[in-house]
């Protein structure tokens, strides 16, 4: 049975130049290493790409249609992993993590025979540490947060939210010690934060929790504005920033 996967995207810049890239969150958890020590690729040099290298709304269905086509064969089940992608500079470079390496370049040519007016490189060498997917595709730990945002937002979305409408939304994090999570509600209150009682963490990870709250509009491009600022106070005071949740708002029709 194919892996369904964790699949989700983020912005970033590669080589100074716009970039998105599209990974399986669930590999960091799911997978043996040492069962694919080998890292593949594949690149494909877009036909029409946006000004800034991105994919264009033109060749979306095109680009969609081959990777369907295309990762299937070069990654069959137990024989390898498709990583992820990222698109950037007029290419969109695809990462696996496979068994052997061998065939690899006769079976990408096999493969894009599906997608004759695409363009192709191939390759691949070993990486029994997977650092192309921990230190490349991975986003880093704030990158992170920003996605989760987005997937909250979406959940509320998905209930009828329309996002529009302000409401309180809370947040939660955690420290070492009662002097830093007050340092943290000081300086959060100083940002319009309000707080509740904070109390000693009951799950044993002896930890001291903050709550804090405030009314804003929980929309896809404010929230990352919302709450980054209390991520990165969270550890600029030792401590870490554990998300954010709020009601669900519908607005009658």
């Amino acid at each position: 049975m194919a892996r369904e996967g964790r699949w989700n995207f983020y912005a970033l810049r590669v080589d100074d130049q716009p970039a998105s890239i599209y990974l399986d969150l669930s590999l960091a958890d799911e997978v043996r290493v040492d069962e694919y020590p080998v890292m593949a690729w594949l690149r494909v040099e877009m036909r029409e790409p946006r000004e800034d290298g991105l994919s264009s709304q033109q060749e979306f269905d095109a680009l969609v249609a081959l990777e369907d086509r295309v990762v299937p064969l070069l990654a069959p089940d137990g024989q390898g992993v498709y990583a992820g992608r990222n698109t950037s500079s007029g290419c969109r470079d695809f990462y696996f993590y496979l068994a052997h390496g061998d065939t690899w370049d006769a079976r990408v040519d096999q493969a894009m025979r599906t997608s004759p007016h695409y363009r192709y490189q191939s390759g691949h060498r070993p990486d029994p540490t997977w650092s192309t997917y921990h230190e490349f595709l991975y986003p880093n730990p704030r990158t992170r947060e920003s996605m989760e945002n987005r997937d909250v937002c979406a959940a509320l979305e998905e209930r009828g939210d329309t996002l529009q409408q302000p409401r309180e939304i809370c947040h939660w994090a955690y420290f070492p010690s009662a002097v830093a999570r007050d340092e943290f509600l000081r300086r959060a209150g100083a940002m319009g934060f309000s707080s509740r009682a904070p109390d000693r963490d009951d799950d044993g990870e002896q930890e001291w929790g903050a709550q804090v709250f405030r009314r804003d509009v929980p929309a896809y491009d404010a929230i990352d504005d919302i709450c980054l600022p209390l991520y990165d106070l969270a550890h600029e005071c030792g401590g870490r920033y554990d998300g954010w949740e709020c009601e669900v708002v519908i607005q009658p029709s």
